[in-house]
């Protein structure tokens, strides 16, 4: 995966179809594509890909959100 990483949490209701990271306590813990975001932008959902399910992560878990910046010509994985 190619991308750079933004230093700052995003706000997460601007995250739907965007690579993230998905981060606890600064430990990056699963990378994806946002799929829904709830309305209060309190929870999101990580879209499944291969054997790792579809996941929600909430704020209230102590969960910080990262937005990919990707490189021109960037391979998207499976997204195409």
């Amino acid at each position: 995966m190619k991308g750079i990483v933004m230093a700052n949490p995003a706000k997460w209701n601007d995250l739907v179809g965007q690579q993230v990271q998905i981060q606890h306590h600064g430990r990056t813990i699963r990378t994806g594509y946002v799929e829904e975001v709830t309305a209060a932008a309190d929870a999101l959902w990580i879209e499944a890909h291969g054997i790792d399910g579809r996941a929600l992560y909430e704020k209230a878990q102590g969960h910080t959100v990262l937005p990919f910046t990707e490189h021109e010509g960037a391979d998207r994985g499976h997204r195409g």
